[in-house]
């Protein structure tokens, strides 16, 4: 008998603590940073959380190459929290000058 057990690899979440700079709408503002960021081959989903930013990602095994991320985000993150933990999403080099650009330009709009 066939077996069709499926197995997912979850790496561990990473969470961050910078607190909060104002009242703007945080999901607007990261679905506004991941329409700029396009990261490749990685569906991610964006959700309210109570406590620290979350990031946790996974194979998917549906898509070979393919993965997906679940992003929590606190009500008092910042703008430069949520961009760094999505530049890292996106596989990008964590730097100020691109975090800074990013909130420029996501801030854009309001939020």
């Amino acid at each position: 008998m066939e077996s069709r057990a499926r197995f997912e690899h979850v790496e561990p979440y990473r969470t961050s603590r910078i607190r909060a700079d104002g009242d703007f709408d945080r999901l607007a503002f990261a679905m506004r940073v991941l329409g700029v960021l396009r990261p490749r081959r990685v569906k991610v989903a964006v959700y309210r959380r109570l406590r620290e930013l979350e990031v946790e990602r996974g194979a998917d095994l549906a898509h070979e190459g393919a993965s997906w991320a679940l992003v929590g985000i606190p009500p008092d993150a910042s703008r430069e929290q949520i961009a760094y933990a999505l530049v890292e999403l996106a596989g990008l080099e964590r730097s100020p000058f691109l975090v800074d650009a990013l909130v420029a330009h996501a801030s854009r709009e309001r939020d």
